[in-house]
């Protein structure tokens, strides 16, 4: 199936997750290696379907979680099965029946207390900021009271928040609650966005029309996306994923005797699949354009009938040729274990057990 010069095929008896419309081969942040952060060849971890538009997003600084504020509802996501975990209720007025809109999310340094924000035009909300634990939903602190907050973030060290509340931005303290320290603004070392759209702009296809959210995690490897795509039902958000620009994580193969196709999945499959006498094994090809006018082609074979082999991956690259042929000049492979030099979860180029 062709999507926007983007094809994810798979072969697998197992259904998938309600919520998941699309996914592609996931990819752990441990195999992501050393090196930047490679938007040109990010993966697509999750597409998720929302009940409402998505305004505002926050990534765990280690990925693992994504909380999403709708129209009416904030939500807490496990990123790594595209799961909904927690639903929060809070921000409401004394004087209206509805849920406030939320302004501001920020998960803290580490992702155990999630700060919201709530701001609406001649309402009175009970309080502007909430502290959460995003693990349980538990309703940690209601700060700010009536001020109506906008932008928030926590300080590095993860003992204090700043909202931007009222005329000024506060710093409360996490262990009291109370305000500690006052400015003109919420420090601007502390906001992301615009790292979050710089990743945005570089992700390998269209996002379909402009984005209603946003979110990076501190480590620069997950994105958030979200918005509604005019052939889509329903609002969406989309996690990347992305890749480490050296590759240094695969192993170099030699090139087959035939290298020269019209359709590079299918030369990748004839090379590079097997027959699938596993009914529970999965089979997952992606198709990229780069901008470089190669095609990149992963093709990932899991759950594998084998002692020691958890799951292959395959990354072919072609170069265009004349008359509409593409020529296969690099194969890579890594594999992932079930018992050996890594946990089951890591890819790896080393000797399974």
């Amino acid at each position: 199936m062709f999507h926007w010069c983007y094809v994810v095929m798979s072969r697998c008896p197992a259904a998938r997750h309600a919520l998941v419309l699309g996914i592609s081969a996931l990819l752990p942040a441990s195999a992501l290696g050393g090196g930047p952060a490679d938007w040109q060849a990010a993966d697509i971890q999750h597409e998720l379907e929302l009940e409402e538009r998505a305004t505002q997003l926050a990534l765990s600084p280690d990925g693992t979680r994504l909380a999403s504020a709708e129209e009416s509802s904030l939500k807490v996501w496990e990123v790594a099965s595209g799961r909904l975990i927690q639903r929060l209720y809070g921000h409401r007025s004394p004087e209206v029946e509805w849920t406030l809109p939320v302004t501001g999310l920020a998960f803290s340094p580490d992702g155990s207390v999630l700060a919201s924000t709530s701001w609406n035009p001649g309402v009175v909300p009970k309080a502007s900021l909430k502290l959460w634990d995003p693990s349980t939903g538990e309703l940690l602190h209601s700060l700010a009271g009536s001020q109506g907050c906008r932008e928030v973030a926590f300080t590095a060290d993860g003992e204090s928040v700043w909202a931007a509340c009222g005329r000024d931005a506060q710093r409360y303290s996490l262990a009291t609650g109370e305000v500690v320290e006052r400015a003109g603004q919420v420090p601007e070392g502390l906001l992301t966005a615009s790292d979050a759209e710089a990743a945005a702009d570089a992700l390998p296809m269209p996002r379909q029309g402009p984005a209603h959210a946003l979110a990076l995690s501190e480590a620069g490897r997950h994105l958030a996306w979200a918005g509604r795509p005019p052939t889509y039902p329903a609002p969406i958000v989309r996690v990347w994923q992305a890749e480490a620009s050296d590759g240094a994580d695969y192993l170099v193969l030699d090139l087959p005797g035939e290298t020269v196709a019209r359709d590079p999945v299918t030369l990748a499959r004839e090379h590079y699949s097997r027959e699938l006498p596993n009914p529970v094994t999965v089979e997952q090809i992606e198709q990229r354009m780069l901008e470089s006018g190669e095609v990149r082609v992963m093709l990932t074979l899991s759950n594998l009938k084998d002692d020691a082999l958890r799951a292959w991956r395959y990354r072919l690259t072609f170069e265009p040729r004349e008359e509409g042929l593409w020529e296969l000049v690099r194969v890579e492979r890594k594999h992932q274990c079930w018992r050996g030099p890594t946990e089951p979860e890591e890819w790896t180029t080393q000797l399974c057990i």
